[in-house]
């Protein structure tokens, strides 16, 4: 006896204390910041951001003249637009209302008591940090090394002195363009930990259900009907939870398929119809592969909240095999009937793994339909 005292309490002591859940970061802060409740200070950082976000049009717009024809590519206004549209959503809408009301719902929950659950939470958040920012330093690294490239053989094999115009491209870049990059680093923070705090709320009522199914079966106890009616509560909390995660989650997948979709364009009209130097379609077959593992990240953990919501439901269905009493019966009756918990793709489909595949194959027909027409209206 007193040896498995000794080892619990070695386990006990092995046990790491995981801080109270909180999606409070810095990315978050930094959000916070410029959304429309910070007040006069949050609008002027949001134009001010907007201005390093958009700088990168200025210098085209200086070298136009009355002599000049002025163009601008399509596929330029789509990425403008998209951007833009990110950037005054997160504005209006990640702001601190919407914080407050999701801590409410998580608040409503009572879970952050339980080790396994905060665990498995600053776990998800561990890898889902560590991922972003390696993505975000690998994206930052080769813009950047490409950029410097491109202006050393500009000035290397060109004749033309140095200009204003070079001075103004110079410091667009080197100074608002790393601003510009840690604000969609903060975005993709700031989704990801959404996601896994809707992820962790049903963590916790999978483990519970899993645990009294065992139970159950091993050693044939009856099942506690105000464990289950809990449980249930907490699966409707977690489910208001999930909705009003999706009136931000919603939108941004959107337009952040809507981004991949108009890169992929640009780069299959790239790879196949223009004669580019190898380097310049390298850098942007990287930057597309980069945007498509962001977009299956965030995908993936989206598509897990359903997933984990469709094992949890099935698990209550395996436990009412389990009893023949009324009463608990109907109280697992009333768990099957609540709805599915996961996020819709902008408001038109819920995000599953057949769902996300259709809309793959969706965007493997656009990329190779939109620049083949774009070619075939040039030729002519």
């Amino acid at each position: 006896m007193t040896s498995i005292n000794v080892q619990n309490n070695i386990r006990n002591e092995e046990l790491k204390n995981y801080p109270k859940m909180s999606i409070n970061s810095i990315p978050c802060r930094f959000k916070l910041m410029i959304s429309s409740t910070n007040g006069a200070f949050g609008k002027c950082l949001f134009l001010l951001l907007l201005l390093f976000q958009n700088s990168m049009y200025f210098n085209p717009l200086m070298k136009i003249s009355l002599d000049s024809v002025f163009s601008i590519e399509p596929k330029s206004i789509v990425i403008f637009l998209i951007q833009n549209s990110g950037i005054s959503f997160f504005h209006f809408n990640y702001n601190h209302n919407f914080l407050r009301q999701i801590d409410d719902y998580w608040n409503e929950l009572q879970i952050d008591f339980d080790y396994e659950t905060r665990k498995y939470f600053w776990t998800q958040m561990a890898i889902g940090r560590s991922f972003t920012i390696i993505l975000y330093i690998i994206i930052f690294t080769l813009n950047y090394s490409y950029l410097f490239y491109a202006w050393y053989q500009e000035k290397t094999y060109s004749s033309k002195d140095f200009s204003l115009d070079d001075v103004f491209n110079y410091v667009f870049h080197i100074i608002f363009g790393p601003v510009a990059y840690y604000n969609f680093y903060c975005q993709s923070c700031v989704l990801i930990d959404l996601l896994i705090l809707a992820q962790t709320a049903l963590q916790f009522n999978a483990i519970k259900l899993k645990k009294l199914y065992k139970e159950s079966v091993k050693d044939d106890k009856i099942l506690n009907i105000d464990v289950i009616a809990d449980l249930r509560k907490k699966y409707l909390s977690t489910h208001r939870l999930v909705d009003k995660i999706n009136e931000i989650m919603s939108p941004s997948l959107f337009l952040i398929f809507m981004l991949f979709v108009s890169n992929s364009c640009d780069l299959f009209y790239a790879l196949i119809f223009l004669e580019h130097h190898l380097l310049i379609k390298l850098n942007r077959t990287i930057r597309c592969v980069l945007g498509l593992i962001l977009l299956l990240k965030i995908a993936h953990l989206a598509i897990q909240v359903y997933a984990k919501s469709q094992e949890l439901l099935m698990t209550v269905y395996k436990t009412s095999l389990k009893t023949d009493s009324i009463r608990i019966l109907n109280q697992i009756t009333l768990f099957l009937n609540c709805n599915e918990i996961g996020f819709s793709f902008g408001g038109l489909f819920m995000l599953t793994t057949s769902s996300l595949s259709t809309l793959f194959s969706i965007l493997t027909t656009i990329v190779i339909a939109i620049p083949s027409f774009n070619k075939h209206e040039n030729t002519h």
